[in-house]
């Protein structure tokens, strides 16, 4: 629960994040998981949809890149997730290019209307399964349909109204590059995720760069991708 003047926060699971966070994600808040491949982006944001699902929140993730046979194949085997997650819908996972025909959407025509119309899309989604939970891997899949900076932040402006008013929490996987545009100044929150060497070996980091609604450390931690979920610690403590 969220102290007397703040904002409910939605637990992400993450305990390390949560910590980070001094409770967890303000609910509603749009927040971009920025950096280069390999750096357990998808990870991250997969463990906070199933998370969510088991403190009883429906988690949606629009996959942007792969086919949901490919992503289903693909996702961490954590130890606590079940398939059967997925088939009664507590997790579940669309495709793009099925929400684009949902809307009567050409990708290749995303002018303002049809952002507008994808936005509302998404909204009708969320609302009708009472989505708390959103991830979209990647966004930038969709801000390069539009390839239009103005239109980029139309969206993500009207996906964080539809999101608030109906208090769902969104992870937005992107590149560390997209973050650093229009969209870096429209998200509530961006976690960035990159890599730390040490005497030979690749390091996977985390450092939550902005968090609106809270106080955070803007420290980097060191993270582990394990079944037990993504650990977090200290970078003094993961050497230098």
């Amino acid at each position: 629960m969220a102290k007397s003047g703040e904002r409910d926060r939605c637990v992400t699971g993450i305990d390390g994040l949560d910590n980070i966070l001094g409770g967890g994600i303000p609910r509603s808040n749009i927040v971009l998981v920025a950096g280069a491949c390999g750096t357990g982006k998808t990870t991250l944001a997969f463990e906070f949809l199933v998370r969510g699902s088991l403190m009883g929140e429906s988690g949606l993730l629009i996959s942007t890149v792969e086919s949901q046979d490919k992503l289903v194949s693909n996702i961490p085997h954590f130890i606590f997730f079940n398939d059967k997650m997925l088939v009664k819908g507590q997790v579940a996972i669309m495709e793009l290019e099925h929400l684009l025909e949902s809307a009567n959407l050409s990708p290749s025509k995303m002018d303002e209307a049809a952002v507008k119309k994808l936005v509302s899309a998404i909204g009708k989604t969320v609302a009708a399964s009472k989505v708390k939970r959103l991830v979209i891997d990647s966004i930038d899949t969709i801000l390069g349909e539009i390839k239009d900076e103005a239109l980029n932040a139309l969206l993500l402006s009207d996906l964080s109204i539809i999101l608030y008013k109906n208090e769902c929490t969104a992870l937005l996987v992107t590149s560390e590059e997209t973050c650093k545009t229009i969209e870096g100044r429209v998200a509530d929150g961006i976690i960035m995720m990159g890599n730390h060497e040490r005497r030979g070996d690749l390091l996977r980091t985390m450092q939550v760069i902005k968090m609106k609604a809270t106080s955070h450390s803007r420290s980097k931690y060191v993270i582990d991708l394990t079944p037990a979920g993504v650990l977090v610690t200290p970078i003094l403590k993961g050497g230098s």
